[in-house]
């Protein structure tokens, strides 16, 4: 009967169990869908998490580099200097400080200024000071009121007793040497540092000059002799001789005059008169020159005068003759400068001035960075910047003594020091230049960024002209019209390439394309025009004659009988490239090239670094746009098919279009992948960095920079973090980059979505 359950039957139904089992399987599903979704969401914002870390890490390095100097004033004493100063000296842990006045050298402690005793000059005798010649190099030369000049070493001992350092001054004087006639007072002098001893010029009033050189050769048994030798000039002066000057070779002074005058005398010149040259001049004869001054280097050379102007001019060191080259107008003073003292360790500087300021300047840039101001009614008089440009000191007319402590640890990185042409220390003209590192602390640290940038844009426009085509016009082929068989090995082999280790790129580009393609130039010119040739002249035949079919070749196969023509062209090209270079560039390009078109072929250049990194570029273009192209709704196709088109015009007018915005992702992609290479760049090209389009010279761009320079920058100094300024620059390019790919993809989308 309908209805009844007989025995030993449960009263479930079939459908019910599977109703059951569905229900089970569904929730399963659902349950898996949420971990799932769950997961990928997590894993997506780990992953943008962790990019904007690192992000936020090489900005927070970077920043300082823009950070303000800061200036503190630790303290003042009030007239705790009676004797007008000449001169101002500290110790580099600014515990001690000396004071040069008419009576000497005085030494004091910081802050207290307690005297400290130290025996007096011996030499000094009944004379006075009546004029310093005196650098943060410790060394002073005293000009006499007896015509002398009294050279003197100042030294600092540093002890250590219970981990508390203390500092004891001393001072080393050497044997006072005549300088100007006798019972005239030395009242201008200069010094320099050479060699194997140093140089003294010396000046009373009127023109008449005394320039000593003192040679010190030390025996064997550790004495030491000097040698002097003094020649005299008289120079064509307007006026009195305000300032001296001596570069470092001692072979060239510079004289400052109350008329305006620059004076430039070649001391190695045998006719005293044409040895003499006015190379330069104040605004007006009104206006004298206050201070002549080299900066640490001994290249440039910094004027102030008496209506608060400073500027900076460059020496032709090759050329005793050459004139003064001016290159900076720093901001003046409001009334006549009066003190200057500089660094010994960048091309910074200090200047006061009676309008009771004082500023600090960078001779690189022209800039002027801060400034400081005293009390009211009273200028600085001396300047003195400690030894690690971390203190300065200062005297004012009243006697008031000042003390800052300073931190600026970036001050040759600015905007203009950065993205600016800079008129470099030897250079004929403001240019942009990259040159990080020197031999010595006189070098003048060129952070120019444009070279890199060039040099970037460079490498990925070759990459990306040498990968566009192949890899755009091999997707097109191998997704419209290459046989599905061979399609299936064909990508695959070419999706492999882009597990390639970039660095076995750049060690193939290196040492086996670099060599090939200078020995074989000409035919590597021409292999693209021979090999068009060929392939088209195959594509004939093969249409007149069906050599494919015979070879038993299916539609879309045809690829595989153009391969021995291709290479035949290869072969041919060198061949023909040779007979070219023989026949009309004497059998050499690189010289043909040199002689007629002066262009230098370097073997690792630009072309190099494209051909190795646009095989670097190709796979991941080549994938991303075949993907695109072979995902186009296949009924829009045989659509186009039905209503007559050819498959030629079915590809380029309905699925081209239509994959355009996959396309262009993928070029991007690729544009941000030639963008930071790093490998490739570094060993194929020849990392200079120049600024030349020419595919024969290399380049440097900033990646290849960052991995060859921060494994030698100091932590927190001025060059690490620069190269992380690069490495946010690069961020920023490729943020730009993909952003513009994003809009415009999305542009091409909204346009062929009718289709």
């Amino acid at each position: 009967m309908t209805g009844t359950v007989e025995a030993g039957q449960t009263g479930s139904s079939p459908f019910k169990k599977n109703s059951i089992l569905t229900s089970s399987n569904n929730f399963r599903r659902q349950w898996v869908d949420r971990i799932a979704s769950r997961v990928v969401t997590f894993g997506g914002m780990v992953i943008i998490f962790s990019i904007m870390a690192i992000l936020l890490v090489i900005m927070l390095e970077a920043l300082p580099l823009f950070k303000s100097a800061e200036i503190t004033l630790t303290y003042k004493k009030t007239g705790a200097v009676k004797e007008p100063p000449m001169a101002l000296g500290i110790d580099e842990y600014q515990q001690i400080a000396y004071v040069i006045d008419a009576q000497g050298i005085h030494f004091y402690t910081l802050p207290a200024w307690t005297p400290v005793e130290v025996p007096a000059l011996e030499e000094l005798g009944t004379a006075t000071v009546t004029g310093v010649s005196h650098s943060s190099k410790r060394f002073a030369v005293l000009g006499l009121s007896d015509g002398r000049v009294l050279p003197v070493k100042i030294i600092f001992e540093s002890t250590y007793k219970n981990e508390v350092r203390a500092v004891f001054p001393g001072l080393e004087e050497q044997k006072a040497l005549p300088a100007v006639n006798s019972g005239q007072a030395v009242s201008v002098l200069a010094y320099a540092h050479l060699e194997n001893g140093y140089a003294i010029a010396s000046a009373g009033k009127g023109g008449d000059v005394s320039v000593t050189h003192i040679k010190l050769k030390r025996s064997m048994t550790g004495a030491v002799r000097r040698k002097v030798s003094t020649s005299k000039w008289t120079l064509p002066v307007q006026g009195e001789l305000t300032a001296l000057a001596l570069d470092e070779s001692g072979k060239r002074l510079l004289a400052g005059t109350s008329s305006g005058q620059i004076l430039q005398v070649n001391l190695e010149g045998d006719d005293h008169e044409s040895s003499v040259s006015v190379v330069g001049a104040t605004e007006s004869s009104n206006v004298a020159v206050v201070f002549i001054q080299f900066l640490n280097g001994g290249y440039t050379l910094i004027v102030g005068d008496s209506e608060g102007n400073v500027r900076s001019y460059q020496l032709d060191r090759a050329n005793l003759a050459g004139s003064l080259k001016p290159i900076h107008a720093f901001s003046p003073h409001a009334e006549a400068v009066t003190a200057i003292s500089h660094s010994l360790r960048d091309k910074g500087f200090f200047t006061a001035g009676k309008d009771g300021k004082i500023q600090y300047r960078y001779a690189t840039t022209g800039e002027t960075q801060y400034s400081m101001t005293g009390a009211s009614g009273a200028h600085f008089k001396t300047l003195a910047i400690s030894p690690k440009n971390n203190g300065l000191l200062a005297v004012d007319s009243k006697g008031d003594v000042y003390h800052w402590t300073l931190d600026n640890p970036h001050p040759s990185v600015s905007f203009k020091a950065l993205f600016g042409k800079i008129w470099y220390e030897g250079y004929s003209k403001p240019e942009y230049t990259w040159q990080s590192t020197g031999g010595s602390d006189e070098f003048e640290p060129k952070y120019s960024l444009i070279p890199l940038i060039y040099g970037t844009a460079k490498g990925t426009f070759y990459a990306m002209l040498f990968a566009l085509p192949l890899a755009l016009l091999s997707a097109f082929y191998a997704s419209q019209f290459m046989n599905p068989r061979l399609r299936e090995i064909t990508k695959p082999t070419v999706e492999l390439m882009a597990t390639l280790p970039t660095v076995a790129l750049g060690f193939v580009g290196a040492l086996i394309i670099a060599p090939l393609l200078e020995e074989y130039f000409v035919g590597f010119v021409l292999f693209p025009v021979v090999s068009a040739a060929a392939a088209l002249l195959g594509w004939a035949a093969d249409r007149k004659w069906k050599i494919s079919g015979k070879l038993g070749l299916k539609p879309g196969m045809e690829m595989i009988f153009l391969i021995p023509l291709v290479l035949g062209a290869a072969g041919g090209s060198i061949l023909f490239g040779g007979f070219i270079e023989t026949q009309w560039m004497a059998g050499d390009f690189k010289t043909w090239a040199l002689e007629v078109f002066n262009v230098q072929y370097d073997q690792r250049n630009t072309m190099v670094v494209g051909i190795a990194m646009g095989f670097a570029v190709v796979p991941l273009i080549f994938t991303i746009a075949e993907d695109s192209l072979s995902n186009v709704p296949s009924h829009l196709k045989a659509g186009s098919l039905a209503l007559g088109a050819t498959p030629w015009q079915t590809a380029v007018k309905v699925i081209l279009p239509v994959a355009l915005p996959g396309i262009f992702s993928a070029v991007m992609i690729g544009f941000g992948r030639a963008i930071g290479e790093t490998m490739i760049v570094l060993m194929a090209t020849g990392n200079t960095p120049i600024m030349d389009m020419s595919v024969f010279n290399g380049f440097r761009a900033m990646s290849a920079n960052i991995a060859v320079e921060l494994p030698e920058a100091p932590e927190g100094g001025t060059l690490y973090r620069i190269l992380f300024l690069m490495a946010f620059l690069l961020f920023v390019f490729t943020f730009i980059a993909n952003t513009i790919a994003e809009i415009v993809r999305l542009k091409l989308r909204e346009k062929f979505k009718a289709l």
